[in-house]
């Protein structure tokens, strides 16, 4: 559990995020000094400074999350990654003033509230220039090598190339087609056939060969890679790369065989239990918490247009039971009636002016909380789709029916990993994260999807 948690989740992040926060927790003790100081009293006539330091540092680091702050992908530029890090901090700073406005007792004193935003604007700009530098110029701790030139190695090549908080250097490919020789595939070039293998690791250093071929019979160099594994180069094959790198297990060349031996896919009772237990308890209170804004809700699709405040719509569940699936009413009503069963699309003229707010808000899923504490569904897991679409991606998509072999969910690994899906592609791409969470499937998992999902919903992505 704790490797899934480190390889796929960016928990490696956490010693950095750490040091930060304890940083930002020392620049508003060391703000709270230097005014003692100036007014001659002592640290310990000062209210709770610990805590409200920490509220301070938990503010800062949780704004610049909603931000992408924590984001180390080459592909941002420096325009980019400042202007970002400028409305982190600039959120913070608002979101402090009002919670010290409604809650006066956790403020600091306005010199110290403006001295800490000082210091901690300071070093948090200083702090996140320096981790960029040192994840550009730093050696990387492992050299690849990759055996094929598929779709699903430059894809995985692609995606290590934006990621160098990882720590890998993709040293070439290996591919037998002689006219690919010196070409550049993705960045990096062919470097040699499968014969030239021990050679061309000697000559870059290699640390770990990944293999990625699209038909591996009489073309995998078994010999040459047994003679590598033994000199101590690690193998492994690009769907499990493939996996650790992006958070989703790639279709392309993805065979039973390799779910069946591979560890995951498979959920103990305790596990499933702790499940039942985090999806009663948040989906409870959320539904209390939301209960003013629920009324509201169904006064306004009230005033805005006829037809009745929910709407029910069959979806497949578990085991492919059917279900009644509820929503508050973002459309006309009996808007299918006139075009039938079609995707969602963005600027759909069905929505209602309402039903365009709940939609963008994804306050329009709130009465799946309903469904949860029924048991249709889990509050995360592979969202379920209408039986009328099933039967066509099924078709179309190998594996598509493991989904469900798990409770749908209100939100899942796919939806904040992913924009709203509204065709055959975007379906492709959600079964791959769906499939990765099904193999990895616990309650500490579901808990950190349902703290991205906030962020998620709060920065409006894939609404």
């Amino acid at each position: 559990m704790w490797h899934v948690f480190r390889q796929y989740l960016a928990f490696r992040k956490f010693g950095t995020i750490a040091i930060e926060h304890m940083a930002l927790v020392c620049c508003v003790l060391g703000a709270i000094q230097i005014r003692l100081l100036q007014e001659h009293y002592s640290f310990s006539e000062f209210e709770y400074p610990f805590l409200k330091a920490v509220v301070f540092g938990l503010v800062f680091q949780y704004c610049m999350h909603l931000r992408d702050v924590y984001d180390f992908r080459k592909t941002y530029s420096s325009a980019h990654f400042f202007g970002r890090l400028a409305q982190a901090l600039l959120a913070a700073t608002v979101v402090l003033s009002i919670l010290y406005y409604i809650f006066p007792a956790s403020s600091l004193e306005r010199s110290v509230f403006v001295l800490s935003l000082l210091l901690g604007s300071v070093f948090l700009t200083l702090w996140h220039v320096l981790l960029r530098f040192y994840f550009d110029v730093r050696t990387p701790r492992t050299n690849l090598l990759v055996i094929g030139t598929g779709r699903l190695a430059r894809e995985m090549v692609s995606e290590i190339l934006r990621h160098p908080e990882m720590g890998m250097k993709v040293c070439g490919f290996v591919d037998d087609d002689p006219s690919l020789l010196n070409v550049s595939v993705v960045n990096p070039k062919v470097v040699g056939a499968s014969a030239d293998l021990p050679k061309v690791v000697n000559d870059y250093g290699v640390d770990q060969i990944v293999v990625e071929l699209e038909d591996r019979r009489g073309k995998l160099p078994i010999h040459e890679l047994l003679s590598m594994k033994m000199r101590g180069v690690g193998i492994e094959e690009a769907t499990s790369l493939y996996e650790k790198v992006t958070g989703k297990i790639a279709l392309e060349n993805l065979k039973p065989s390799w779910m069946i031996f591979n560890t995951g896919f498979s959920a103990s009772r305790s596990m499933l239990v702790h499940k039942r237990i985090l999806s009663v308890v948040l989906s409870s209170l959320l539904l209390l918490v939301f209960s003013p804004v629920i009324l509201l809700i169904m006064a306004l699709i009230k005033l805005d247009s006829k037809g009745p405040i929910f709407f029910g719509q069959e979806r497949v569940g578990q085991e492919d039971k059917i279900f009644t699936l509820w929503k508050f009413r973002s459309m006309r009503d009996k808007a299918e009636q006139e075009s039938g069963p079609v995707w969602a699309s963005a600027n759909d003229n069905r929505v209602t002016r309402v039903g365009k707010i709940l939609r963008r808000t994804r306050l329009d899923e709130l009465p799946q909380l309903w469904n949860v504490l029924r048991g249709d569904m889990s509050l995360v897991g592979p969202r379920p789709e209408r039986p009328c679409f099933i039967k066509e991606l099924a078709a179309l998509i190998p594996f598509y029916n493991l989904r469900h072999s798990v409770k749908p969910g209100v939100t899942g690994w796919a939806q904040i990993n992913y924009r709203y899906g509204s065709s055959v592609r975007d379906a492709v791409e959600k079964l791959q994260y769906d499939l990765f969470y099904i193999k990895h499937m616990s309650w500490l998992l579901d808990f950190v999807i349902v703290f991205e999902t906030v962020k998620t919903v709060l920065v409006r992505r894939g609404s």
